[in-house]
């Protein structure tokens, strides 16, 4: 397996600089809503074609990449990292496609929580869940080692799922007939989670199901920390610094961020904490040929 990092291209970086000059971001936005195929003049280039062909590489081995960039207080960069993916954009809220997240203590709610997160894929309650996770880093956790990322191929997980005998595990995955609820967004989705291609899957959501249901939890539970379990062998850390994004398969992987921290500066509303910028996209990449 080829190494994840790459280091977007200092003229690719320039480039972007000039394409969002001038525009706000809600209007760059709008732009590649309209049409995720835009051809910007400054993304005609030998630079951006031998990005986007390495993207490709990296991306068809490991199902995930993180591109190493420059800090973005706007969140320019991590738009127009979508157009190498050739993928529509996912809008929420009308005609928004980026959505901007600060780690809180003060919040229980999953995408902001200090917690530590779970193994999972986003939306997965959705008719038809986005493909793409693309998550850029705007400030880094002001502890190092905190808030990690990574990301666990499915191919990986049923592999070592199957060589540790994890039996009923697998077929929990491969062939039980679940139900996933999201209680905040009132979604769900009923059917199996996972072929060997595809997975929906976050524990939260299973845990909903059960407790609307009245069902125990103990033995989803063990299925759910075997996962967990598996997921943390398969995978390794993935430390963003500002600017860095990670592109994550939303089908073929699932993602996890580890506990984060926050530095107080006048308790207890004044603190500093990790940002990122979070956007999806709607289809598998579709490179060129």
């Amino acid at each position: 397996m080829i190494c994840s990092d790459i280091t977007l291209p200092e003229a690719v970086s320039k480039n972007f600089e000039a394409i969002a000059q001038g525009k706000t971001i809600e209007q760059l936005e709008q732009q590649v809503l309209e049409n995720h195929n835009c051809a910007y003049q400054a993304l005609d280039s030998d630079e951006w074609l031998n990005f986007t062909l390495m993207l490709q590489q990296v991306w068809q081995q490991n199902d995930h990449a993180i591109v190493r960039g420059k800090p973005d207080q706007e969140g320019n960069t991590a738009v127009l990292l979508g157009l190498a993916l050739n993928s529509r954009f996912k809008p929420y809220r009308g005609n928004k496609v980026l959505k901007h997240f600060r780690m809180s203590p003060w919040t229980t709610e999953l995408s902001q929580t200090l917690k530590e997160g779970h193994f999972h894929t986003d939306l997965c309650t959705a008719q038809t869940p986005p493909k793409v996770t693309l998550i850029q880093c705007r400030v880094a956790d002001p502890s190092p080692g905190k808030g990690i990322l990574r990301v666990a191929r499915l191919e990986a997980i049923l592999i070592e799922l199957k060589r540790i005998g994890a039996d009923a595990t697998l077929d929990f995955l491969l062939k039980e007939e679940c139900e996933l609820v999201d209680e905040r967004a009132h979604g769900s989705y009923q059917g199996v989670m996972a072929n060997h291609d595809t997975i929906r899957y976050h524990p939260e959501t299973l845990r909903a199901a059960y407790r609307r249901k009245g069902m125990p939890l103990h033995e989803l539970e063990r299925h759910l920390a075997t996962i967990h379990e598996v997921a943390l062998m398969t995978s390794t850390p993935i430390d963003l610094q500002s600017g860095d994004a990670l592109l994550v398969s939303n089908t073929r992987a699932l993602h996890y961020r580890s506990a984060c921290s926050v530095r107080y500066l006048e308790f207890p509303r004044k603190f500093e904490a990790r940002e990122i910028y979070v956007l999806h996209l709607l289809d598998s990449p579709a490179w060129p040929i």
